[in-house]
């Protein structure tokens, strides 16, 4: 059980590394689907990478496994696990019908999540048996549904708060001819049209991949774009992912009141 949780620790640690510095996760080409899932608003849970939450969970499961499962830390470590099958499954749901993408990574670690739940089942007759293992089941199930219904009603909260500022500011950027190049393959590109909610669609964007939807190679080459995202207004540029209020500093933007 250690073994697997030191395993799943060092799977989240590297997924949060990932999300904090950008860049590729190994043996995973560029704008594959590990790349679109960290870029995607499931990235991050509660303004931190969602993989820090993972790394805290296998934290405390191999803090329980090395302390020696007693009685009541066998049961604690039921209800964490139980959380996180339930939102290794949850994340899963999301990643394949609304993302449609997976990662690799993060498959890994459910069936990791899974197998440390196998371990403690199988681990059960070494403990002392205070309580029936039915009287855990309505406790696991709680941990298990709440856990991704906690992070679902999260994740449906509007980006930024308000879609009101989100909108005039996209709007703004277009009137004051603002462009931001970037590529459907681009986890910053996704991560930074997510910090527009629902105003993302009025966001002043150009494709620059040749396979994406109305790719225009060309304009991107014209504007001399070398990396994602790019935003350029007259001769200023600014590259990377922008703050709204950077952005709103970039275009001079006055917000309504």
């Amino acid at each position: 059980m250690l073994g697997l949780a030191a395993a799943g620790f060092a799977i989240a640690a590297y997924l949060t590394g990932l999300k904090w510095m950008g860049g590729t996760a190994a043996f995973c080409l560029s704008g594959s689907g590990c790349d679109i899932v960290q870029g995607s608003r499931y990235g991050s849970l509660l303004g931190v990478p969602t993989a820090l939450w993972g790394v805290l969970l296998y934290a405390a499961i191999g803090a329980l496994a090395a302390l020696g499962l007693t009685a009541s830390r066998w049961t604690w470590a039921v209800y964490l696990v139980a959380a996180g099958v339930g939102f290794s499954i949850y994340l899963t749901a999301v990643s394949v019908l609304v993302i449609h993408a997976t990662c690799a990574y993060c498959l890994a670690s459910g069936v990791i999540m899974v197998a440390i739940l196998l371990v403690l089942l199988r681990r059960r007759g070494a403990i002392p048996r205070r309580r029936k293992l039915s009287a855990l089941v309505p406790g696991a199930l709680a941990a298990a549904v709440l856990a991704p219904l906690g992070a679902a009603f999260i994740y449906a909260v509007p980006a930024g708060g308000g879609g009101g500022f989100e909108g005039a500011l996209a709007r703004h950027l277009r009137e004051q001819g603002a462009v931001m190049y970037g590529a459907y393959w681009c986890p910053h590109c996704t991560e930074q049209k997510a910090l527009f909610g629902d105003a993302a669609k009025d966001v002043p964007y150009v494709e620059c991949a040749k396979d994406g939807v109305n790719g225009r190679p060309d304009l991107c080459e014209k504007a001399g774009v070398k990396s994602f995202p790019t935003w350029v207004m007259g001769t200023e540029r600014r590259e990377g992912v922008q703050s709204l209020g950077a952005l709103s500093a970039f275009s001079k933007f006055a917000a309504p009141k």
